[in-house]
């Protein structure tokens, strides 16, 4: 047997760090636009009230906007789903430039302790 398979469990030996503060919100769009692609019907709705289509969901799966994004995204007129990505872009793009709260975080790094000797 090969030491590949004796393998249980994997953990980098250097930490994890997320570095771009707009990542989050960029997962989220990412996510958003796939289900209009995927849906007509979601689309359609997306279009029409944006935030009825964020908080409603699509198949059972949440979209985690904060309060300013959705109000950012609350204000997205558009009549295509490009239209609507651009305009989404641009939402999240002014909403990551408002100065930095307690609650945000520049770099986080995931260490672990246990390695520190």
């Amino acid at each position: 047997m090969s030491v590949l398979n004796q393998v249980d469990h994997f953990e980098p030996t250097s930490p994890k760090m997320y570095l771009d503060l707009h990542e989050p919100a960029l997962m989220e769009c990412s996510r958003l636009i796939h289900a209009a692609v995927i849906s007509k019907r979601f689309l359609n709705t997306l279009l029409a009230n944006p935030i009825k289509s964020i908080e409603d969901g699509y198949c059972g799966e949440k979209f985690s906007f904060t309060r300013e994004e959705k109000h950012q995204i609350n204000q997205i007129r558009a009549s295509s789903l490009a239209e609507f990505s651009n305009l989404l872009m641009q939402a999240v793009r002014q909403t990551c430039l408002v100065s930095p709260t307690s609650q945000m975080a520049f770099a986080q790094i995931e260490t672990h302790p246990e390695r520190s000797a």
